[in-house]
């Protein structure tokens, strides 16, 4: 028998989601520079660049990726020859994504219960904890982070047994393709095949961490990035998917369980071996490089300059400068009970501009921490009411629905888009933050920012 101490285990669940929060792993950096490189469309070239900038960034900074530092995903595999000694391994690893969470400003995203108590549990915990025996007297531990924009993306179905291949390629690949700018591509893909429903979506997040795949498997898998990649729209032609990583396992006669776990640009993995009390990390840091980023035609425009804003034309890209707001779900259904009640709002909603954002929590020496756009299509319920009292743009990603669509031409007000992912790029564009309503909600509480050169694009 092997003894480890359950502080190892604990070091090593700390560092892994540290890691992967900061730093993205040498393996996905390559493939967007990859991307980058063979590119011939100067406006993905251009979104490519901005998140290879933004990982440097990140990295340099010791600041998130994204400000979405995501739901902790753990999949431990214990050696069978294995003595775990000290604490229960689950309070171990809750522990290790508590603290890291909180000594480094993470942005804690994790509520207590889904339908019941919505309410943040302000330690990023529960994490979700799979585990399983393996040969040997060595513990294996894998960490992903998983974002909510891409995990709500992400989807199970019960396909047809008699499907052939190719309705299969097809069927996932327009599944895949239905994700768009919510799922911030380019992104990176894992399938899953078999078992049940559920062990078909865990399959499908496991296969992250994989290398030995089939050769059937490593064709399918080209097979559907091949399909996806030439059907993307234009912005993303033979980019829209990195990478697809397919397992397929055995099912009952009647069944074809299949499941899409969607990770976005920040594939945020990290693993470890742990054998005696000596830890091996496999996250390796990448070479950045110096990446052409040119702002310096872009137009920059007061968000005080109601005229010149009101004027913006769609697919226009300008730098805002001056006061925005930051609300997001839960301060917009507040504002709406606010309006339900007949109180006064905390800000005037005429001619101002709402940035769809939660951003991670401010270091002592920073203004803000990463902050990057959420889909804005979860606050359309809200949109139409605002966009008629005057609300003069919104800042998001993602597509609105017709009505909102509507609402917004009929005032001549603007829907502005920026790329998602990029947040601890685009902190460095906030020079003050406040908070100014609803302090409690933490990550989703009501903030003015001063903004200064904040790059979006005219969508609407």
């Amino acid at each position: 028998m092997s003894d480890i101490l359950s502080t190892t285990i604990n070091e090593a669940v700390y560092n892994l989601c540290y890691k992967a929060n900061i730093c993205l792993d040498a393996s996905v950096y390559n493939k967007i520079l990859s991307a980058s490189e063979n590119c011939k469309e100067e406006e993905t070239k251009e979104i490519l660049n901005t998140i290879l900038a933004n990982a440097q960034i990140a990295y340099k900074q010791k600041r998130p990726l994204c400000q979405d530092t995501g739901q902790v995903l753990v999949f431990l595999e214990i050696g069978q020859n294995v003595n775990i000694k000290g604490d229960f391994i689950e309070k171990t690893i809750n522990e290790a994504v508590e603290n890291c969470y909180q000594d480094n400003f993470f942005r804690k995203s994790v509520v207590k219960n889904a339908v019941f108590e919505r309410t943040n549990t302000k330690t990023n915990t529960p994490a979700i904890i799979y585990t399983k025996f393996i040969e040997g007297d060595e513990i294996n531990i894998k960490v992903l982070i998983k974002g909510g924009g891409s995990e709500n993306k992400s989807l199970t179905k019960m396909l047809l047994p008699t499907m052939s291949e190719e309705e299969i390629i097809s069927s996932i690949g327009d599944m895949i393709l239905s994700a768009g700018e919510n799922a911030c591509p380019p992104m990176f893909v894992g399938l899953g095949f078999g078992g049940t429903m559920e062990k078909a979506a865990v399959l499908s997040k496991e296969v992250f961490f994989k290398h030995d795949f089939t050769k059937q498997e490593t064709d399918f898998s080209e097979k559907i990035k091949k399909y996806v990649n030439e059907k993307a729209p234009k912005k993303y032609l033979n980019c829209y998917v990195l990478d697809v990583k397919t397992a397929s396992i055995p099912t009952h006669i009647a069944c074809l369980p299949a499941a899409i776990t969607i990770n976005c640009h920040s594939d945020r993995i990290s693993c470890c071996s742990i054998k005696g009390n000596d830890i091996d990390y496999y996250h390796r840091i990448p070479e950045f490089i110096k990446t052409d980023r040119d702002n310096a035609s872009l137009k920059e425009i007061n968000t005080a300059d109601i005229k010149a804003i009101r004027e913006l034309k769609e697919g226009e890209k300008v730098l805002l400068t001056g006061e925005i707001y930051v609300a997001r779900d839960m301060a917009h259904k507040k504002l709406k009970e606010m309006l339900n009640n007949s109180q006064t709002l905390p800000i005037e909603i005429k001619d101002k501009i709402i940035f769809y954002a939660g951003p991670c929590p401010a270091k002592p020496n920073e203004i803000i921490g990463s902050i990057g756009p959420t889909t804005a299509g979860r606050m359309d319920k809200y949109a139409v009411e605002f966009y008629n009292m005057g609300l003069l743009g919104t800042i998001g990603k993602g597509n609105r629905s017709k009505e909102v669509i509507e609402a917004i031409k009929k005032n001549n007000a603007k829907y502005f888009t920026v790329i998602g992912g990029v947040a601890a790029l685009l902190a460095e564009k906030v020079k003050r933050s406040d908070i100014i309503a609803f302090e409690e909600l933490g990550a989703e509480a009501l903030y003015k920012l001063q903004v200064e050169k904040f790059p979006v694009k005219v969508e609407i």
